[in-house]
């Protein structure tokens, strides 16, 4: 086994419609919001956790992998497994599937210096940098309304994001993983733009598109919107 190359991806993700991603209820104060967005708890500052966008690009992989049974995380000790080798696998089926580490690594999601100012002047006009969205959950006989409400990132804001993925010789000159990348990787990019992240995706929340996408350089944003899924 031999690490042949490590892929990079440098992109910029625009909020299409206000995105919610969601933070501790405990940092906030009485009379506050029950539903707050995350937050680097140094700055205060918006941000998206790497995590939750490999989270997202992982579910909608099983699905299109027809990986999901009974709900769990799908794990399994397949080698070729492209859900398991590319996101990974719990220790146990590692050591039987022998396929090495995991491929993919997503970093947090970072405001770009543009979106830092807008949201300072959105802050300055109205006392938030954020927007709380209203919702009512109707009762289906009397018509009875259960208000909430949620905080969420306006739409407008962009975030710097960057993924590494590595490329395994695993006696094959890296093939299944330069593979995978295409099928997977590139795919799962393609299906959050269709399908959005954070949470209420159903409901209108966190639509996205890429505003840069670099594969090592190289500008894929007009060959990751021709990726047709199914």
């Amino acid at each position: 086994m031999r690490l042949k190359s490590i892929k990079e991806i440098n992109g910029t993700i625009k909020l299409l419609t206000g995105t919610r991603i969601g933070g501790s209820a405990d940092l906030i104060e009485i009379g506050g919001n029950d539903n707050p967005v995350i937050r680097n708890p140094l700055t205060s500052e918006l941000y998206i956790p790497g995590s939750s966008l490999k989270g997202k690009i992982r579910v909608l992989t099983e699905w299109l992998e027809g990986k999901v049974e009974g709900g769990e995380v799908h794990s399994c000790d397949k080698n070729d497994c492209p859900v398991c080798r590319v996101f990974g696998r719990s220790a146990q089926n590692s050591k039987v599937a022998k396929s090495g580490p995991t491929r993919i690594s997503i970093k947090d999601a970072y405001l770009t210096e543009e979106s830092k100012r807008e949201l300072e002047k959105l802050k300055n006009r109205t006392g938030l940098d954020t927007e709380w969205k209203y919702e009512n959950n109707i009762n289906r006989i009397t018509s009875e309304a259960t208000p909430r409400n949620l905080e969420r990132i306006p739409a407008g804001i962009e975030f710097d994001f960057k993924i590494t993925y590595k490329v395994l010789d695993m006696g094959d000159n890296g093939k299944i993983d330069e593979d995978m990348f295409e099928k997977v990787v590139l795919r799962g990019l393609k299906a959050i733009l269709l399908e959005g992240i954070g949470g209420g995706t159903s409901r209108g929340n966190g639509q996205i598109e890429f505003t840069k996408l670099l594969v090592d350089g190289e500008d894929l944003k007009d060959s990751i919107n021709n990726i047709v899924i199914g």
